[in-house]
């Protein structure tokens, strides 16, 4: 039987593991909240304002707390403001956030359980309280960078999928005869209903050809932004079409029917590959049931039998 003492132990030793992980969630949330709030206002706005992200943002906490932090050189800092602009961060004060919520994250549960520590201590004994302790270590240290990484990968994800949608209204703006720079405009305008992570990103691309940026460093940066291949291809076609003087409009649309070939067998190949991901279900989950309702009417009445 398990005592009281025990189970007052498990709780408090739960507890603690929940407001821990907790703490870490709500000061992720609090650090890039302000982000959210401007990429949503990127989204619903129908032009971008190029004085909006001009102005000076209020510091939250996490960010006043970043200043005081000693941060890496300049190299490393671009380094780490890349991974958060590709996971949708693109707010000034993202690293010292970042580097602030990575902090919180290390040394917050570890100052709640160094409170707890005597009770913990003489309850679950030294081994078991050094095992909590040396958990939510790790877990800080590497649950940050999963998290972006997580983003990361997410919004690679949702612009995949928008991609080939992005490459037919570009050919129909250009066929419609509006320019490069007009028909990016246009086509961010008309995507951030369903993909807004690529509505941002062209926003931001398209404030930096306002800025006097060469279309082609601006479309490699959008590419590096989104994590796609075929975004750096574009960018690759597009410059070789001007400099060669071909159509820009038959460029476009070849490599937009090349775009939905590859989305199409992608689809089939997860079609294709939807058998052989059902073979382990049926085999754990239904060839079992089947098996019992076949044999349990012989099985009853061998019992009766031999009974």
């Amino acid at each position: 039987m398990i005592s009281f003492a025990n189970s007052l132990t498990i709780i408090v030793a739960l507890s603690f593991l929940a407001i821990s992980i907790g703490l870490m969630f709500v000061a992720a949330r609090s650090a890039f909240d302000r982000n959210r709030r401007m990429t949503n206002r990127l989204v619903g706005s129908g032009d971008l304002d190029v004085e909006e992200l001009s102005l000076k943002p209020k510091k939250k906490l996490l960010s006043r707390m970043g200043d005081h932090l000693t941060l890496p050189d300049a190299g490393e800092i671009s380094r780490i403001r890349s991974d958060l602009a590709k996971a949708g961060y693109y707010d000034e004060s993202a690293v010292k956030s970042f580097y602030a919520v990575r902090v919180v994250a290390l040394f917050g549960p570890q100052l709640i359980l160094l409170l707890l520590w005597g009770l913990l201590w003489n309850s679950m004994g030294p081994g078991k309280t050094i095992l909590i302790a040396g958990s939510l270590a790790i877990i800080g240290l590497i649950g940050p960078n999963s998290f972006i990484r997580w983003k990361q990968k997410r919004r690679t994800l949702r612009c995949k999928e928008g991609f080939p949608d992005m490459m037919d209204l570009m050919v129909a703006c250009i066929e419609a005869g509006l320019g490069l720079d007009a028909a990016l405009i246009r086509v961010s305008h008309e995507l951030g209903g369903r993909y807004p992570a690529l509505k941002v990103n062209l926003e931001i691309m398209n404030l930096e050809l306002r800025a006097g940026r060469e279309r082609h460093k601006a479309m490699m940066n959008f590419a590096e932004r989104i994590g796609l291949e075929e975004a750096k291809a574009l960018a690759i076609m597009l410059r070789q079409s001007e400099e060669m003087g071909s159509s820009m409009g038959a460029a476009l649309r070849t490599f937009s029917e090349d775009m939905r070939t590859k989305r199409m067998l992608r689809a089939e190949e997860k079609a294709m590959a939807l058998s052989a991901k059902l073979t382990v279900p049926l085999i754990v989950f239904i060839f079992p049931t089947l098996m019992v309702m076949l044999l349990l009417p012989a099985g009853i009445r061998l019992a009766e039998t031999l009974g």
